[in-house]
């Protein structure tokens, strides 16, 4: 068969017992979410290198002035591990979303593949935020924790279709 041929593009479909067109592209609702998604795990993983922990210290004794601060990152600080996991997820999630946004069909594995690594973000992210919060937290821990509400919203919508 030749790609030029109509025919060569239609699938057969063996649980029906006949021939099937392709299937038609998303709606463009549900693409729009896709990018707002993409574009909300990329702002999350860009968070995770701001300060998410900061201590300043000025000491003034015995005629000596020392000032300073020192910060960290999600993927260092309180709990690392946990907000590596969170950076490690996103970065994941990122690639098979980009994927599927790619018009690549990834079928039911692309389809779980991508839940479990938005979900396993937000609730990685949300224990940092957690244990981090107690421990000296500075505004990337606040914004992060922002991002990750809104992720796990958006992807809650479009999970259950609520419109």
């Amino acid at each position: 068969m030749d790609e030029r041929d109509p025919s060569y593009w239609v699938s057969i479909n063996p649980t029906r017992g006949g021939i099937t067109p392709p299937q038609p592209p998303t709606r463009s609702g549900e693409r729009t979410g896709q990018v707002l998604l993409l574009a909300m795990l990329v702002l999350f993983l860009v968070d995770t290198f701001l300060p998410w922990q900061r201590q300043c210290v000025d000491l003034n004794d015995f005629g000596f002035h020392i000032a300073g601060c020192l910060s960290a990152n999600a993927w260092s600080g309180t709990a690392a591990h946990i907000g590596q996991a969170a950076g490690v997820l996103a970065i994941a999630t990122i690639a098979v979303l980009g994927v599927r946004l790619g018009s690549v069909d990834l079928g039911e594995g692309g389809e779980v593949a991508l839940r479990v690594g938005v979900y396993g973000t937000a609730a990685a992210g949300g224990l940092k935020w957690v244990l981090v919060i107690w421990r000296l937290a500075a505004f990337g821990a606040w914004i992060g924790l922002l991002l990750l509400l809104a992720i796990a919203i958006l992807e809650s919508i479009d999970w259950f279709g609520i419109r």
